[in-house]
This record gives C-alpha cells, sequence and structure tokens, in this order.
C-alpha cells in the first residue's frame, strides 16, 4: 500500500516539474523532501468507546494521545459520535452509539434483539474501519475500551490488513461480562473458565437479566470466536491486572506491564500559576478537610468512609457524582454525619483546587480498582492517599511512604489511617514529598514512553 501510495503522488510530481527537467538535482532534491515528509508521518489507530472527557480511561486516552504527538506519530481515533467529542478531522469515520439507557427503560425483545445487533458486531463500525484503512496507512492499532460501541470485531478487520493491534486493558471486560468484577454490590469472580452463564443467572448487569444475557452472549461470542489470541500484545497498568489476567488464561507472554502515563508538565503548570492565588483567596476555606474524588458508587467504599469519620473532627468534602449519591446524602443526614459536604461534579480545575488545598485524598473502594487516576493525580499534587489494599491501589499507596493502607470495608483501619495523616501536619507534609517523588518515577512521559518502544520493538514497529 506504501508503494502504491509512492508511486502515484511520484506521477504527481512529476507531472508539476516537467518529465524533461526532472533529472535536474534541485528536483531530485525536492523529491527526496516529499518522500521524507510523507513516509516519517506514522499513523497509529486509536480506538476507544468515546472521544470525549468522561472517567479514567479517557484520561489516559488523552495522554497517550499527547505522548505519541509529542514523539512525531500522527494518531487517528476511532470512536463512537457525541454532541461533547473533542474535534477531530477523522470524526467522519466514528460510528453512532446505541443508547443502553433505553434498553433499561425499554426491557422487552424488540429492544433487545436491537441491542443485540448493535453491542457484539457492530456493522457500521466495520464498514467505517474498512473505509479509513482505505484511506489512511496505520502502522498499528491502540486499543482501548471497545466492547458494545465500536465492538472488537473491528480486530478481524485490522489483522485481514497484517496491521499490529496492542490492547491497553481498562478493565476486566475479556474476563468478566459486567466488565468489574462486582454482581450485585459484592466482588464476583464466578465466570473464570467461560462460566459466563453466571452473568445472566445473578443477573450482574444493571440488575437486569436481558442486560445481564446480552453481555454474555457478547462474552461467549467473542471467547469461542478467539479473536482475542490476534492482539499482539495487552498493555497492564497494575501488576494486579496483569495477575488476573494470567490467572485467567490468558498469555503471559503477551500481557506487560506498563502502568500509565501523565502529562506531569501540565500539572506543574497549572500548581505553579495558581499557588499563590490558592493561598490567599478566600475560594476554598482555610480550615483543613481531607478529599475523596470519584464516582459515588457503593462499591467505592463512601459508606464505610462516612462510618469511619462520623465521631472524629476530621472534615471530609466529597467532589463527584453517581448512582448511589442521593443514597449516601440521605445516609449521612440520617446518621447524624455533618462533618462532611457532597460538592456534586467539578471541573478538573476545580478538582486541582480542592486537591491541593487538602490533607489528604481518600480512596476507599472496595472492588479491583485498576490504577485510580484519582489517586495519580494527588500524588502528584504532592498529597499523600489513604487507600484500601485491593486491586492496584497498594501499587500506587505505598503503606508509610506514600499514604496509608487499609482493609476494604475496614471502618476503624480507616478511621485510623485518617487520623495518622489528620493529626500530624509533619507527616502530612513528609508523605506529600514523597508520594510526588514516587508518583512521578512511575507515571512520566519519559517513563511511558521507554516502556512503550520496548512494546512496539515486540510487535516489529521502529521509532
Amino acid at each position: 500500500m506504501y508503494g502504491s501510495f509512492f508511486l502515484d503522488n511520484f506521477c504527481i510530481l512529476c507531472y508539476f516539474i516537467g518529465y524533461n527537467n526532472f533529472i535536474n538535482c534541485n528536483n531530485i532534491f525536492v523529491l527526496i523532501l516529499f518522500y521524507v515528509f510523507y513516509f516519517a508521518i506514522m499513523n497509529v489507530l486509536l480506538a476507544t468507546w468515546t472521544w470525549y472527557p468522561i472517567g479514567g480511561d479517557w484520561t489516559y486516552v488523552e495522554n497517550i494521545k499527547r505522548l505519541y504527538e509529542s514523539n512525531g506519530i500522527n494518531v487517528i481515533p476511532f470512536s463512537t459520535i457525541n454532541k461533547n467529542n473533542v474535534p477531530s478531522e477523522y470524526d467522519h469515520y466514528f460510528v453512532n452509539a446505541y443508547n443502553y439507557k433505553e434498553l433499561n427503560r425499554n426491557k422487552n425483545i424488540m429492544s433487545g434483539l436491537k441491542a443485540l445487533k448493535n453491542s457484539i458486531v457492530s456493522i457500521e463500525a466495520l464498514y467505517n474501519i474498512d473505509k479509513l484503512l482505505d484511506e489512511n496507512e496505520i502502522a498499528f492499532a491502540h486499543l482501548h475500551i471497545i466492547h458494545h460501541w465500536v465492538t472488537p470485531g473491528i480486530i478481524w478487520k485490522l489483522k485481514k490488513r497484517n496491521i499490529p493491534i496492542i490492547w491497553t486493558l481498562h478493565e476486566y471486560k475479556l474476563l468478566c461480562p459486567e466488565g468489574t468484577f462486582v454482581s450485585n454490590e459484592k466482588i464476583c469472580e464466578k465466570c473464570i473458565n467461560g462460566k459466563f452463564y453466571n452473568c445472566a443467572l445473578n443477573k450482574c448487569k444493571k440488575q437486569s437479566f436481558l442486560a445481564s444475557t446480552l453481555t454474555a452472549l457478547d462474552a461467549y461470542f467473542y471467547n469461542y470466536s478467539r479473536v482475542y489470541e490476534k492482539v499482539d500484545l495487552f498493555l497492564c497498568p497494575s501488576n494486579f491486572l496483569l495477575n488476573k489476567f494470567k490467572e485467567f488464561g490468558f498469555s503471559p507472554h503477551k500481557l506487560i506491564l506498563t502502568n500509565y502515563c501523565y502529562d506531569i508538565n501540565s500539572i506543574d503548570l497549572y500548581y505553579n500559576n495558581n499557588i499563590n492565588r490558592l493561598v490567599n483567596s478566600n475560594f476554598i476555606e482555610k480550615d483543613r478537610y481531607i478529599l475523596y474524588v470519584g464516582r459515588i458508587e457503593k462499591l467505592k467504599g463512601i459508606k464505610t468512609l462516612l462510618d469511619a469519620i462520623n465521631g472524629t473532627d476530621i472534615k471530609l468534602k466529597i467532589a463527584g457524582t453517581g448512582a448511589a449519591l442521593n443514597e449516601m446524602v440521605e445516609y449521612s443526614q440520617n446518621n447524624k454525619i455533618y462533618n462532611v459536604t457532597f460538592l456534586g461534579f467539578q471541573q478538573k480545575d476545580i478538582v486541582y483546587d480542592l486537591t491541593i488545598n487538602s490533607v489528604c485524598v481518600v480512596c476507599p473502594s472496595e472492588w479491583y480498582e485498576n490504577y485510580p487516576f484519582s489517586v495519580i493525580e494527588s500524588l502528584l499534587l504532592s498529597k499523600p492517599v489513604v487507600g484500601s489494599d485491593i486491586g492496584g491501589i497498594p501499587e500506587l499507596v505505598i503503606d508509610g511512604e506514600t499514604g496509608f493502607l487499609h482493609k476494604p470495608g475496614d471502618i476503624l483501619g480507616l478511621r485510623n489511617a485518617l487520623l495518622k495523616i489528620w493529626s500530624n501536619p509533619i507527616l502530612e507534609k513528609k508523605l506529600g514529598m514523597q508520594a510526588r517523588s514516587f508518583a512521578q518515577s512511575k507515571v512520566s512521559f519519559q517513563v511511558h514512553w521507554n516502556m512503550l518502544k520496548n512494546v512496539l520493538s515486540k510487535i516489529k514497529i521502529s521509532i
């Protein structure tokens, strides 16, 4: 394809320069420049379910896009159509996203069949990816969350053209149909060894038999079609996730630990430009508080957190929204927990402000968190983190060095960990300095780029 592309443009160039004059040395120099210009640019296909800010996976997609571009690689996104999308010159290839909220509202056979048609293999995605590949030279593909929207069916199209594929694993969807190892608000691993029918039997997806059956069928289809075997390498943000995939039968040779990356310069720039304003302004109260940032769901440990601060002088601010928000507000009121403030959703700059002014950040999750960006950002802003000893959290929260760990769901353990920092400003500062240094060593662009170069060398991509 590269040869055909070059030949076509070579002929055009000859036409404009003039065949009789083409042997002229200056024109040969022009041709060389033309060759270098077109062939020095490498394109990576970035496939993901959304192209707008939402969730931790987008934070990584945004950062990896920036990292690729800063190293001379052009990013071509393949995603879904949404009014909130970041503008892209390639969005005419994007696909329509099925509205799964509609399925949840209209739980009937027709809605189920419509969802089945769109969510397992998207015909539109197959057509559009073919068109994209016809019109753009892709050196390799980097997949992210694609199930139910872009769908893994695009892997067949990529492999038909011998395009190498790497896939960053943000969740457990390839192992667990629900994607989180959570069933009815409890951790569940019943689907090990391909027993995906458990998802339907236990109504794991939105507590709906229809939604759970559809997602179980999706899991059976892609596991038995062996499409995942066509992926060259799987990139694992945490050791915990890597080991879980290995435990469920994925080849250890295809699993590579890469962590996430973060544009530290952007967070430093914000900090340096705003520190004087934050210190001198009344925007945020001068009193001390701890901060929770993220979705408000039961498995995020919010109830445990509220119980932990109850009866103490610790002040808690909660920035975020989610399905359990109203329930948690009501719970705090019914139990007279008055030292908590629910702030609702906050923009990124406000979250930075809140983090910088906090004593510490808390991540009390009770499910298998992967490598949470709320923790990464807190560490980079020199804030210690109190986190649950579960999933990938202890790979970021080093007990006694970057914060403190507690057992998931342990009210007393969480309270004691918070009080260690709350009652000791000197320790707070020390842990914060160590936290920043540790995070820089794990998620900087340079560290991640070195890891990526190693990954790409394994799939025969030289940079």
